[in-house]
């Protein structure tokens, strides 16, 4: 049970989302759980260890694992080559400001820091910015794998179209590409805590076992219906309801800190824009 493709992130950049869509496809198969984290924290437990996390049983055509660490984890692309060197690798990027932002959101909705504001989370945590040094994370991949292999996916597109996302995934790992999966119509991973987390946690261990059974579709369905939403929203807190936005200045200084990373990736990638500069120049206007 050897994956063909690996989602390398990076973090809180809506790869929870398109794994689950990779998950309801009939011809892929995913890991349980969606992050492995082999190539970069469990890589001493070996491939016997890492194989065991795919069912043989679905009978799919190609398997996807996806670990936002191993995008910023300087181990994991060697490794990940000399494991398989046809591996398909899917990159997700967005603005790295906004996903700043949202990584501290997430670090407060896990339970690892308390309830604060951005500026009091970045002076605690440097992995928000090192997070966010995409041309310096990206060329070790491509070191380490052809271009053909490696495929960029960016959130604003994501967002805009999730359907041509869902179809440029399924035409990557090389199955059918017009499957339409109720995933689609779903909203993931938003930045949210419970209000209740015995309930979160039990339909999340519900969700759990009817993906293992190939029965997304399904679970897609069941959590569009009227009382099962209505239980889902009245458990959600709002993030942003609970953490001030990040200050201007702020803002100002981290578009700063990453201009030479953004130009490197302009460069990388042979565009001359990036989405979420087309979008704030559209913004200004």
């Amino acid at each position: 049970m050897r994956p063909g493709l690996i989602g390398i992130g990076a973090q809180k950049c809506a790869s929870s989302f398109l794994h689950s869509v990779a998950g309801s496809h009939p011809e892929i198969g995913i890991s349980d759980p969606k992050e492995v984290d082999f190539f970069s924290y469990y890589f001493d437990h070996g491939y016997r260890w890492y194989e065991g996390h795919f069912d043989a049983g679905k009978g799919a055509q190609i398997y996807l694992e996806s670990s936002p660490s191993y995008f910023h984890d300087p181990r994991a692309p060697a490794r990940a080559a000399a494991y398989r060197a046809d591996l398909k690798v899917l990159v997700l990027l967005r603005d790295p400001v906004k996903r700043a932002f949202s990584n501290h959101m997430h670090e407060i909705v896990k339970g690892h820091i308390p309830l604060c504001c951005f500026e009091d989370g970045l002076a605690n945590n440097p992995a928000y910015l090192e997070q966010g040094m995409y041309a310096t994370h990206l060329s070790r991949w491509l070191d380490a794998f052809p271009r053909h292999q490696v495929r960029v996916m960016f959130a604003e597109h994501i967002a805009q179209d999730v359907g041509a996302a869902a179809r440029e995934v399924f035409d990557f790992c090389g199955v059918d590409s017009n499957f339409d999966s109720p995933i689609l119509r779903e909203r993931r991973n938003e930045s949210d805590r419970a209000r209740l987390p015995v309930v979160r946690n039990g339909l999340r261990a519900g969700g759990d076992w009817l993906r293992r059974r190939g029965m997304e579709p399904a679970l897609a369905r069941f959590k569009a219906t009227g009382p099962v939403a209505a239980l889902l929203r009245a458990n959600k807190i709002d993030m942003r309801d609970q953490i001030p936005p990040m200050t201007p200045e702020m803002n100002a200084r981290l578009r700063d800190h990453f201009a030479p990373e953004m130009v490197r990736l302009r460069q990388i990638l042979g565009r001359d824009h990036l989405p979420w500069e087309i979008q704030d120049q559209a913004a200004a206007q």
